[in-house]
């Protein structure tokens, strides 16, 4: 009678154990060998999911022969067999093609930005580049459907193409105005002026943007220093001689 009893627990609960079967790891960045959180572990066969913590940790019901599949933003998917073994290492790699782009501006030079020791892809950005240029590459989509990048004409009229192209004009017209900007924002010339033609702060303010109004239709470009300080106290003069004749 044992023997029965005993058999009958082992055909009921043998299998629920078998399909309750417990897979444990941890996810690895590939390049740096540390720890990767916010990776969804998903099992094809049955459905269960898990997403690893800060130290790379997920937990999901698998048996041997399943299918794990490792996904995460901007990062290759990997798939994993699930074997014998309980606790499994996976490492995952970064698809540097994948990545956001960044533009980096200063005031006088474009800098491109590049990640180290992300990828040894080649970027697009190191590319040679131009109107009408097609490149093969991996569109964002994890399951690395092939895609197609265009450079040119779509690629001219998007915004952050018109941001650059406006700055870049604005660079080039304030390096026309050098020599008047150097002069009008110099506070010593400021204060010589004050003291010289008897002004306080606000009649010089005045004075200066009268005196901008007055010359707006070429407002100074490729004008150097002595021609601009020569209009400047040209129009000084003429505004303050009745401080002197006084």
């Amino acid at each position: 009678m044992n023997r029965f009893f005993l058999l009958c627990i082992f055909l009921v609960f043998g299998p629920l154990s078998a399909m309750s079967q417990v897979v444990t790891g941890n996810v690895l960045d590939g390049l740096d060998r540390n720890f990767l959180d916010k990776v969804l572990v998903v099992n094809l066969q049955n459905g269960d999911s898990s997403v690893t913590n800060e130290r790379g940790y997920f937990r999901v019901r698998a048996q041997e022969g399943d299918s794990l599949v490792f996904l995460r933003y901007y990062f290759i998917p990997k798939a994993h067999v699930v074997g014998s073994e309980k606790h499994i290492l996976v490492e995952v790699f970064l698809d540097g093609r994948t990545l956001p782009r960044f533009d980096l501006y200063a005031e006088e030079i474009v800098i491109p930005f590049r990640a180290g020791n992300l990828s040894t892809m080649r970027a697009l950005s190191d590319r040679p580049a131009g109107p009408g240029k097609v490149y093969a590459g991996t569109s964002n989509n994890q399951s690395l459907q092939p895609g197609l990048t265009l450079d040119g004409p779509i690629s001219y009229f998007m915004k952050s193409e018109r941001q650059k192209r406006a700055y870049a004009k604005k660079l080039a017209f304030l390096a026309r105005q050098k020599d008047y900007l150097d002069l009008i924002q110099s506070d010593s010339v400021m204060q010589a002026l004050k003291y010289e033609y008897q002004l306080s702060d606000k009649d010089l303010d005045d004075l200066i943007i009268e005196f901008n109004l007055l010359n707006i239709d070429h407002q100074f470009l490729d004008m150097n220093w002595e021609q601009v300080e020569k209009m400047l106290t040209d129009f000084l003069e003429r505004k303050t001689l009745y401080r002197k004749e006084e």
